[in-house]
């Protein structure tokens, strides 16, 4: 997976971009693409494209596999980064931009048949916009897709508002979770220190 961000970030840097904003690691895109090939996922959605890493893992897992991804285009790298994935992956990859908020249940009310089979969310650190991520993306899904839910550290500023919305996702009944991993060990509890974790789960429809 290494060589696959490696190919991204030279793309970029070639026309002068550079990502400012991180990124998942390799140990989560690895995750990531087992995990697809795992659940033998042909439809993926995920919220925050970024630099595209994420979506060349989803596609490069398995050649049937198309993504469906919602960002909110703030930076400059994200429409090179795409067209990189178009080059690569020709036809397979989507990407809504705006505000996930209002994209995704707007998405869901034009395409009333679709489900995914896997979705990760990886998108705004506030609490609002995760647990409205976590609710919309629900619309799209069945108690078969598997969830992924990023940025589940508490103790680094940006993962407060995640590891909340995701919590209460999960105390509520809303998902239930599966596992948890950090820096790719899976672990029991979410403890410091750590830099990258996420949880996989599934929605409960009563």
């Amino acid at each position: 997976m290494k060589e696959e961000i490696a190919k991204i970030t030279r793309y970029l840097a070639i026309r002068g971009i550079f990502i400012r904003e991180g990124s998942a690691s390799i140990d989560e895109l690895s995750y990531l693409a087992d995990l697809t090939q795992r659940e033998n996922a042909q439809l993926i959605g995920e919220i925050g494209f970024n630099a595209g890493f994420s979506s060349y893992a989803f596609l490069k897992a398995n050649p049937r596999v198309e993504v469906v991804s919602f960002d909110i285009g703030h930076h400059r790298y994200v429409k090179s980064a795409k067209k990189f994935i178009d080059r690569q992956f020709p036809g397979r990859h989507k990407l809504i931009y705006g505000d996930s908020r209002d994209t995704v249940s707007r998405f869901a009310k034009e395409n009333p048949g679709v489900r995914f089979d896997l979705v990760f969310i990886d998108g705004g650190h506030d609490y609002e916009i995760a647990k409205a991520d976590i609710l919309n993306f629900k619309q799209l899904c069945t108690e078969k897709t598997a969830v992924v839910m990023d940025d589940l550290v508490p103790w680094l500023k940006w993962g407060m508002g995640p590891m909340k919305a995701w919590e209460e996702a999960v105390n509520d009944g809303l998902v239930k979770q599966e596992e948890v991993i950090k820096d790719g060990m899976r672990v029991n509890r979410v403890d410091p220190p750590g830099k990258n974790v996420w949880a996989l789960g599934r929605y409960v429809y009563k």
